[in-house]
């Protein structure tokens, strides 16, 4: 079950990748751009939201929850002043954690 909906997410991340290059080419309409947008942000977010659980660190475990669950709310709420630059951060905050943390003491075995 876990490979199938493993396999299943790549597939939806695929079809997003080729509708974010073949939109350089077909020049989509805003709506379809706004449609692959969410589902890209949204997919963002539950991968971020499932890396989550691997952290033994509670305060890493705890940000990089928030990041994925801000990534797949930013789609449903309104437009604010912060809303993009949040996003941005929300993004590249567990990336960046993982990318410094020490690899034999932050995750679980």
């Amino acid at each position: 079950m876990k490979q199938t909906c493993f396999t299943i997410f790549k597939i939806l991340i695929g079809i997003v990748l080729i509708g974010k290059i073949s939109n350089w080419f077909l020049n989509y309409s805003d709506e379809t751009n706004q449609i692959l947008n969410t589902v890209m942000f949204t997919l963002i977010g539950i991968a971020y939201s499932f890396k989550a659980f691997i952290w033994s660190k509670k305060q890493t475990y705890i940000i990089v929850l928030i990041c994925g669950i801000y990534l797949i709310a930013m789609n449903f709420i309104g437009d604010f002043k912060l809303k993009s630059t949040i996003g941005v951060a929300c993004i590249l905050a567990p990336m960046l954690i993982t990318r410094f943390s020490p690899k034999a003491t932050n995750k679980k075995n």
